[in-house]
């Protein structure tokens, strides 16, 4: 049972990781060609990511999943660096924590919502990062790994 929870936790981290990735080099300014970093993430989970064409076509309840599910994934991650100290990073997990601890769910949706509806022509915006820059980003000091954040 355990060593299949790291094994979990391990893939979560990973998939972390790869959406941090982008989160990162928008955080210090840097572009970090989307359409590249979107074709290495379908090659390695072998899936899409979810952009505001199928964002805005879902109902309430599914975007509600979505969020909690974003939000279980940090919530492990904060878990296990608070049993592993080596593991605690300042990661996109912990600006997200950071970030949103004050927020409902519904908050994250709705702004998510407003970006989409605000922006039509911007439909091709994986959420992800919708949310790293109109939820998370507006909320934190610094961005990843304590660098300065991009205007």
């Amino acid at each position: 049972m355990k060593k299949s929870a790291w094994i979990i936790a391990l893939g979560v981290l990973v998939a972390l990781g790869l959406v941090a990735g982008s989160a990162i080099g928008a955080s210090v300014g840097g572009k970090t060609g989307s359409g590249a970093y979107e074709q290495r993430m379908q090659d390695s989970f072998g899936m899409p990511l979810l952009r505001g064409d199928v964002w805005l076509k879902m109902d309430h309840d599914s975007k509600i999943a979505f969020i909690w599910g974003m939000g279980h994934v940090m919530t492990i991650e904060q878990e296990l660096a608070s049993k592993h100290p080596e593991l605690k990073a300042d990661d996109f997990s912990a600006k997200g924590v950071e970030a949103m601890s004050s927020m409902s769910i519904n908050d994250v949706v709705a702004k998510v919502d407003s970006f989409y509806q605000a922006n039509p022509d911007k439909a091709e915006i994986p959420v992800m990062r919708v949310v790293w820059d109109n939820v998370i980003k507006p909320n934190i000091q610094t961005g990843i790994a304590g660098r300065p954040l991009s205007k």
